[in-house]
């Protein structure tokens, strides 16, 4: 109310009374030297907090609640869908994967993304195919980078690793290798053995489980030293047009053994799980 009467007052006061009541005003400009510069920038980054991150403290490889990939890892179920590439769809045309991180409600996750940057590692996804080299990373609920999944080019057994990302001080980007997957070469089968980092100041690997599957198998069970069912990797049936005419998929992964409930033909599931 106070406001609308001064609005009122100033409309019916004339030019000549608004001149006696603002003064004229002349702005000075001045040229700032350049130390003055250097002073202000030095005084904006003494103000300015930076935090400060690191690696996490991950021994043996252990994953942390701290860790954004700790809430992904922590589900029982995991179900994993790849989305269609339709350029593959239509003229054939390699494309970067992407795959959404769902739980069993549905309720998405996280996701993944390929690296596909410059134009000879799209040239070598179409003539490579499974052989060609690929980074993936894993992103959690909230986008941030969660993990990064590397295979180098291969001829014949793949080398698959596992990448905890960190920052130093600087904010530069920083990985630990927290586990492999090491391709055992069979003629008809599909073998692979699993490891995961045991003494990091002597760069040391355990191995701790092994899939051997057929070479057409959609199920690759996970398998301790005494044989057990541990965990697996599952690719679901999605019907017979996507299969033929799309390069996508669901997989699920089983980590415990809950997980397995009403599931048969594995055998013996570890009470341990993965």
């Amino acid at each position: 109310m106070f406001r609308g009467a001064i609005s009122r007052r100033l409309l019916h006061t004339s030019s000549s009374s608004l001149a006696r009541i603002i003064p004229n005003r002349t702005r000075i400009t001045k040229e700032i030297s350049p130390e003055e510069v250097f002073r202000f920038q030095q005084q904006q980054q003494q103000q300015t907090t930076h935090t400060r991150f690191s690696l996490p403290r991950n021994t043996n490889g252990i994953i942390t609640p701290q860790d954004p990939i700790y809430e992904i890892l922590s589900q029982r179920t995991l179900v994993i869908e790849r989305q269609i590439e339709f350029m593959n769809l239509f003229i054939g045309f390699e494309q970067a994967n992407k795959y959404s991180i769902m739980n069993t409600q549905g309720e998405r996750i996280g996701h993944m993304e390929e690296k596909d940057v410059g134009i000879l590692k799209i040239i070598g996804r179409q003539f490579f195919r499974l052989h060609r080299p690929f980074t993936i990373d894993v992103f959690d609920r909230y986008g941030r980078l969660a993990l990064t999944i590397k295979r180098p080019f291969s001829f014949i057994n793949s080398h698959i690793k596992a990448l905890l990302p960190g920052y130093d001080d600087r904010d530069n980007l920083m990985y630990e290798v927290v586990g492999e997957s090491v391709q055992s070469w069979h003629l008809w089968r599909r073998r692979y053995n699993l490891f995961k980092l045991q003494d990091e100041e002597q760069n040391e690997y355990e191995q701790f489980g092994m899939v051997d599957a057929p070479f057409l198998s959609f199920d690759f069970p996970i398998r301790n030293e005494v044989g057990d069912v541990m965990a697996s990797v599952d690719r679901n049936w999605v019907g017979l047009g996507r299969e033929l005419f799309t390069d996508t998929g669901v997989y699920i992964l089983r980590f415990d053994q809950e997980s397995f409930s009403g599931v048969t033909g594995y055998g013996q599931i570890s009470n341990h799980g993965y």
